[in-house]
């Protein structure tokens, strides 16, 4: 669940983060944050090491420890991006950003701020927000389980099922395309509706199809990349190598 809190400064943002956070581990939820700023400021500084490997040309520049790891990426990333990006790599039950104007997630309104798209609650308590992520998180759970084709075969779309599912009233086993097989078709990121037939379909032409190659191990998950996200990465390695090259090329470079 992502969850966005904004509002104008010195009006308690932080400190509401802060608690919320803590409020939702001591729970047992996995909670990841962002934390932005309009100004353009960075936690680097000129002379460090890491300053000057971004100079010679390396972007982003990683600085690891024993207890820390930052990704120091020297250009602008969308909330949308961000969030796609910390949800594909460390799967957190609550993605909570402070200060993001943008986004396509819920957002709580501190202070008084104008209201922003997607806004769903101004000035909660934190016992209310606790509750209604809480809530969400339970949704979004079941909706996972389920396979998203809104076929209505069970009289109802999928987030209604869910909303049942979760307020007891029916059981998972409602759905009558929920797969028999773990399959999960994903499409930049989103995931594709598919039923039993597909799914049975997709897990026996793959899996057919891996059988015959070396290093396939039946009993270990199965990721196949087509496109999109590899041609994108190198098409961008490709434009920073052109930039560097240009930056070289120019009178009085160094």
């Amino acid at each position: 669940m992502i969850i966005g809190i904004y509002g104008h400064s010195d009006t308690g943002k932080a400190s509401f983060v802060e608690r919320l956070i803590g409020s939702l581990v001591r729970k047992g939820y996995s909670v990841s944050s962002v934390k932005h700023t309009p100004h353009e400021k960075t936690i680097d500084s000129e002379g460090k090491e890491t300053w000057r490997h971004w100079k010679a040309g390396s972007d982003p520049v990683v600085f690891a420890s024993g207890i820390e790891t930052s990704i120091l990426q020297h250009s602008e990333t969308s909330a949308d991006d961000l969030a796609k990006r910390i949800l594909r790599e460390y799967h957190p039950d609550v993605l909570v950003f402070q200060g993001f104007k943008g986004g396509s997630f819920q957002k709580v309104a501190i202070g008084k701020a104008a209201p922003r798209k997607g806004t769903v609650l101004t000035n909660p308590k934190l016992p209310r927000l606790v509750k209604h992520i809480e809530a969400e998180v339970a949704l979004e759970r079941v909706l996972a389980e389920l396979p998203g084709l809104d076929c209505m075969k069970c009289g109802l779309d999928c987030r209604g099922l869910a909303g049942e599912v979760v307020k007891g009233r029916r059981k998972l086993g409602a759905c009558r395309e929920l797969p028999d097989l773990d399959v999960g078709i994903f499409v930049g990121g989103r995931r594709v509706p598919a039923g039993r037939f597909v799914s049975s379909i997709v897990h026996e032409t793959v899996h057919g199809m891996l059988s015959s190659l070396r290093g396939y191990d039946p009993g270990k998950e199965v990721e196949i990349r087509l496109g999109g996200e590899i041609n994108r990465a190198m098409r961008e390695k490709r434009g920073r190598q052109a930039r560097r090259r240009r930056r070289g090329s120019r009178p009085g470079a160094s």
